[in-house]
């Protein structure tokens, strides 16, 4: 017996046993980030960029990057995952560099730079909002897993971009808390109970955390990529949200898992032309 089955075992007993205050233990988890190690690349990614702090108090933290070539003066910007930060999305920055666009990258609320010790997408899209105020509008905004549902959340705020990129983005908050309470252990009346925890936490029903509904309120261009091989958010999430935007434009790459996504060349090319494809001044500049 390997020692996840031991802990579904353990967490199945403790929630039925005391069913509220497993939930709550288990809400905490889930919303508390672990934070990686910085990599030695990472150090070369943040010295070309210029560290900033906005917000209320200055509590988040962001990177920006510039060109003179060609600037055009807008701006994208780029939004991390769960357990990740500004540099992880360092792959993208030269081809947008390329375009003339200039780059803000934020660490989401409790991750990099940014203070906090919890976290949640809708505290990442506050985090969205305070860019837009401080670096903003953007011409496109680039979010990862996480980052991605954020990034539909901040359109209620009225973070409204010429165009969306979704990476590797889940479809549904109450799908995530459903697949995470399943893969620990926790029985029906815990699993409800765990689910009712990170909503007061989250402010909202997850039912409301959609991430292709949200978009398609929003109606601009978007571009959903998602590794077909993707373990940690399926590629089902991505179909889920295609149905609800069925213009968007999807490709699903293969080997890329989730976190290598962000890595690949191709994908960061990908993400400039459609950016490019569907920024107005860009389109002049080119056809003018």
């Amino acid at each position: 017996m390997n020692a996840m089955t031991l802990l579904r075992l353990r967490n199945a007993v403790l929630g039925r046993l005391m069913p509220e205050k497993t939930a709550v233990t288990f809400a905490n988890y889930f919303l508390t980030p672990r934070l990686p190690a910085i990599k030695p690349w990472e150090q070369d990614v943040e010295q070309r960029g210029k560290r900033s702090f906005f917000g209320k108090d200055n509590q988040y933290s962001a990177l920006h990057w510039s060109t003179d070539e060609n600037r055009t003066g807008q701006t994208v910007l780029l939004v991390h995952g769960w357990e990740s930060r500004a540099t992880h999305m360092s792959q993208l920055i030269e081809p947008l560099l390329a375009l003339g666009l200039d780059v803000v990258a934020i660490d989401g609320p409790a991750h990099g730079q940014s203070a906090g010790t919890t976290s949640n997408p809708v505290a990442f899209a506050h985090a969205i909002t305070a860019a837009e105020r401080s670096f903003g509008p953007f011409v496109a905004i680039v979010g990862h897993s996480m980052g991605g549902a954020a990034v539909a959340i901040a359109g209620e705020f009225s973070v409204h971009p010429q165009s969306y990129v979704l990476l590797a983005a889940p479809a549904s908050l109450l799908q995530v808390l459903q697949s995470y309470a399943s893969f620990v252990g926790l029985p029906s009346r815990c699993r409800r109970e765990f689910i009712s925890a990170v909503e007061s936490a989250v402010g909202v029903p997850a039912s409301r955390i959609h991430t292709g509904q949200l978009l398609a309120l929003c109606k601009k261009p978007t571009l959903i990529i998602h590794s077909s091989d993707d373990v940690e958010v399926p590629v089902m999430a991505a179909q889920h949200i295609q149905q609800s935007l069925p213009d968007a434009e999807v490709w699903h790459p293969s080997g890329l898992g989730h976190r290598r996504l962000l890595k690949d060349a191709q994908v960061a090319e990908r993400v400039a032309q459609f950016i490019a494809d569907n920024t107005s001044s860009i389109q002049q500049r080119r056809y003018g």
